[in-house]
């Protein structure tokens, strides 16, 4: 029998996430993210699950704010695909890495436990025409 996933579930999974992220928290991310994890950033870059993590545990990327809005949920059996928007303040290396971006995730239930199976972030453009 398939059941899915249930909004609050992914609602409480999505705030763990961003959490984690906020403070750079590749241990929590370690938990948190699939073995095939993919990321697709901003600027089209992609990054598999270790490339992810090494931002934090290099200390590269440092956030002093990560903020989730607008969720979005829509779950197919054991899959949810999240549209959500998030701000951020945030550095990647010496520059700065701050901006309002638009994301969607892909939340999958394996072994039990939710896990992030991908990402992608776009840059939140202001409506044609504004």
């Amino acid at each position: 029998m398939t059941t899915t996933l249930a909004e609050h579930a992914v609602t409480d999974f999505v705030r763990e996430w961003s959490t984690a992220e906020e403070r750079g928290d590749h241990r929590a991310l370690d938990d948190l993210l699939a073995k095939d994890f993919v990321g697709v950033g901003p600027r089209g870059f992609v990054r598999c699950r270790e490339e992810w993590l090494d931002r934090y545990i290099t200390g590269t990327v440092r956030n002093t704010s990560f903020e989730v809005s607008d969720l979005r949920i829509r779950s197919y059996g054991e899959t949810a695909v999240v549209v959500a928007a998030q701000t951020q303040q945030s550095v990647n290396g010496d520059v700065d890495a701050s901006g309002a971006f638009r994301f969607t995730l892909i939340v999958v239930r394996q072994a039990g436990r939710l896990r992030l199976a991908g990402l992608h972030l776009s840059p939140n453009a202001a409506p044609a025409g504004g």
